[in-house]
């Protein structure tokens, strides 16, 4: 167990499966107090039981992050329990597959209401609880999008470039707090992400590029918990490489075309990247 964290007080929004699981599972294992939300009770009481086993302590409720109400319920859980929220980790959110101009308005606005105003919700609500002790961090699970768009996936990229613009502002704005803030910027991940984007738009999904387990991600996320910095790229290659993207980005383009016809497996499927 963890002398670092141990005892530490973890809020995690999304819980129930992949990134938000495995986190809770790693954070257990080091002996953290976590409270867990999802809006799935069944598999966020299971993620529960297994924390408990690992050698931590967990309390689970029911949070659909696009209602403030209930992300505030989740924060004031971990007060009542533990009396305080040392980590609140924004990671619910959901993928969505489709061309710019084929997105209803009905699903633009789910996915804003869900990735983007759940992750501002958790951060606002954590921040008034942590700046009056002056100690905290707050973490947002980004993704390597946030930096670089891909095609059929732009809704998605657009809410994770909104969440680091978040969080780089909150990070400045808390500066002398106490209170630190970072972005967390996967790659695809090996979790459901792709089966839950395709149900949710109707056409298959095929991850692109470097994918890494939601235990390995996990393990860089408890050492992120360990020494708080502003951003953690899991793949680093993939920071530079759209670093460079940045600077190149007609070349980024017509490498990237070529990439996607090399993935297309035909109509209706498209590949994409957490």
């Amino acid at each position: 167990m963890s002398q670092t964290l141990a005892g530490k007080v973890v809020v995690i929004t999304g819980a129930s499966g992949g990134l938000g699981a495995a986190t809770a599972l790693a954070l257990g294992r080091r002996g953290c107090h976590l409270v867990l939300g999802a809006r799935r009770r069944d598999q966020l009481t299971e993620v529960a039981q297994q924390v408990r086993r690992l050698g931590g302590q967990a309390e689970v409720q029911i949070c659909d992050v696009a209602q403030r109400a209930q992300v505030r319920q989740l924060l004031a859980l971990a007060q009542k329990k533990f009396s305080r929220v040392d980590v609140a980790i924004a990671n619910a959110g959901f993928g969505l597959c489709a061309a710019v101009a084929d997105i209803t308005d009905a699903q633009m606005e789910e996915i804003w209401r869900v990735n983007f105003l759940g992750t501002w919700y958790v951060m606002a609500e954590a921040a008034a609880l942590m700046r009056p002790r002056g100690t905290g961090h707050i973490i947002v699970i980004s993704s390597a999008v946030a930096r670089r768009a891909l095609p059929y996936m732009g809704a998605y990229a657009a809410t994770k470039a909104a969440q680091l613009s978040l969080v780089e502002a909150q990070r400045l704005e808390l500066t002398g707090s106490g209170v630190t803030v970072s972005s967390v910027h996967p790659v695809s991940t090996r979790t459901n992400f792709f089966t839950v984007a395709a149900q949710r738009s109707g056409c298959r999904v095929k991850a692109l590029g470097i994918i890494q387990s939601a235990e390995s991600v996990a393990e860089k996320i408890v050492r992120l918990v360990e020494r708080p910095r502003p951003e953690l790229w899991p793949h680093r290659a993939s920071r530079w490489a759209l670093g460079l993207a940045a600077v190149l980005p007609a070349l980024t383009d017509y490498a990237m075309r070529r990439l996607l016809r090399s993935c297309h497996r035909g109509k209706g499927q498209h590949a994409a990247r957490h």
